[in-house]
């Protein structure tokens, strides 16, 4: 893995075969996937001990992210979560929406 945190997370997603959002369950679910796809008895044969070496650092650089990311768990003085906060605020603005027209 490189030197770039971003860059790890990024590379561990597409060796898992993520889109780039996504639930610590979906991560899990990849990994186990791409573990049985490695797996000898679907390889006879084959090395996959290489592979598997990457798969399980992918899936480490992508847990200890998961693990430390810092989420808000209280709503803010208005009462709303910071998602609830910009629709309210922003949800209708045909810029955040996509909604403009052409002129």
């Amino acid at each position: 893995m490189s030197h770039n945190r971003w860059e790890d997370i990024d590379q561990a997603r597409k060796l898992l075969r993520l889109p780039e959002q996504v639930t610590r369950t979906e991560i899990l679910e990849a990994y186990r996937h791409c573990c049985r796809d490695l797996h000898p008895d679907r390889n006879p044969g084959m090395d996959t001990s290489e592979e598997m070496a990457r798969l399980n650092t992918a899936y480490k650089v992508l847990m200890e992210y998961v693990d430390r990311y810092e989420i808000k768990l209280n709503p803010n003085e208005d009462g709303m979560t910071e998602g609830e906060w910009w629709m309210h605020h922003f949800g209708q603005d045909p810029i955040w929406t996509g909604d403009h027209e052409e002129e």
